[in-house]
């Protein structure tokens, strides 16, 4: 009995050394160099890493829920995209409005005012796609479609308005810099150029680019294809390339790559109650002329953005049991896999920049259980 009981004890001992040799340390990151640029390996499992902060709570503080008639009343019954100023205000984007298109709301949920009307004069947009505020803490707002931006100040002022010489997409960076995308297109080929220059929109530095094959002039489309992200902080630009798997490029304001991040992940089958949906949405005379298909999985991610922390969060395929809510992974400063969190349901199709975390905040629009678009603030505890 006695020989019996220091077996088992021996057994234990050598699973607990087990289980021990096989959980991440700091000192078993893996990192590899490419062509003299630092590549970070994560596995399926977040790094644990001594002394950081690696799990987030979110605690809900208040939400802006188009489907409240308080929000009606003011004439928010949509969102599209949203930007924080350094005092907490938040400034929210409607895509289409016979009346303003941007609201202003403080740190606390209260609207404030709304201004920016629907036209084709100074101070009006057509069609409502970006609000940001930029580095000398202005209001910028893009009409998608056109070749400028409109300038107001945050109490809602118009100042002035940028002509740009193309269909810009454009972020604000520190040191006066913007991130700017634009799209060439072709008969047979769509490119995307990623670029970086100065607040004149002189000096661009493209960095990135990346082009496919207009499917609609295909007999066969895919209707699931692995695409490029792209994210930016004040000091990096991120660009997610899908099509080379669960890959993911940093870049410095001078457009020089500085860090790969590659990340293990498990493979999503695109379920098939989604691929009817997706297919009764086509208009017939479409799908009499071509054949639409799926790949078999979904790309490793969807979407990305940066806390001020330079910490990446990272939308996957993967959700929740229990809800129609994604998952999120999370990498530190330095790309390594730390956490994972659920950021609420925003749907197969995220809008241009749907979350955003500032300061000890965490702003995300979702989608709520009556189909209604709900931008929620939550704070942020690291423990």
């Amino acid at each position: 009995m006695k020989f019996l009981s220091v077996k088992i004890f021996i057994c234990i001992f050598l699973l607990l050394i087990l289980f021990s040799s096989c959980r991440p340390k700091q000192t078993q990151i893996e990192k590899i160099t490419e062509d003299g640029v630092e590549v970070i390996i994560n596995h399926l499992e977040p790094y644990e890493i001594k002394g950081e902060l690696n799990n987030l709570y979110l605690e809900k503080i208040f939400s802006i829920n188009t489907e409240n008639k308080e929000f009606f009343d003011i004439g928010l019954i949509d969102l599209e995209t949203f930007d924080i100023d350094h005092e907490g205000n938040i400034f929210v984007i409607r895509w289409r409005t016979d009346e303003n298109y941007i609201f202003k709301f403080d740190k606390d949920g209260n609207f404030i005012k709304s201004f920016c009307r629907r036209g084709q004069g100074p101070g009006e947009l057509e069609w409502g796609g970006t609000v940001f505020i930029n580095f000398n803490n202005e209001l910028v707002a893009k009409d998608p479609g056109k070749t400028k931006f409109l300038v107001f100040d945050r109490d809602g002022n118009f100042l002035r308005e940028t002509h740009l010489e193309k269909h810009y997409s454009l972020r604000p960076l520190a040191k006066g810099k913007y991130g700017i995308m634009w799209q060439d297109q072709s008969p047979e080929i769509f490119k995307n150029h990623y670029a970086v220059c100065d607040s004149d929109f002189s000096n661009i530095q493209e960095f990135f680019s990346y082009e496919w094959e207009y499917q609609i002039q295909s007999t066969k489309v895919l209707l699931n294809r692995a695409s490029v992200m792209y994210g930016m902080s004040k000091n990096y630009l991120y660009i997610g390339n899908a099509e080379k798997g669960y890959e993911i490029y940093v870049y410095d304001l001078t457009g020089t790559m500085v860090r790969k991040i590659r990340k293990k992940y498990n493979k999503i089958r695109v379920p098939e109650d989604y691929k009817k949906a997706r297919l009764e949405r086509i208009p017939a005379r479409f799908r009499a002329r071509r054949e639409f298909y799926f790949n078999e999985y979904w790309p490793p991610f969807k979407y990305l953005f940066v806390d001020d922390a330079e910490r990446l969060y990272v939308m996957t395929y993967e959700q929740r049991p229990d809800q129609n809510e994604y998952i999120y992974d999370i990498f530190n400063a330095k790309g390594i896999f730390i956490s994972k969190i659920s950021l609420g349901n925003m749907g197969l199709r995220p809008l241009a920049f749907p979350a955003a975390a500032k300061g000890e905040r965490l702003y995300c629009i979702i989608e709520n259980e009556n189909g209604y678009k709900e931008l929620v603030v939550y704070k942020m505890i690291w423990e």
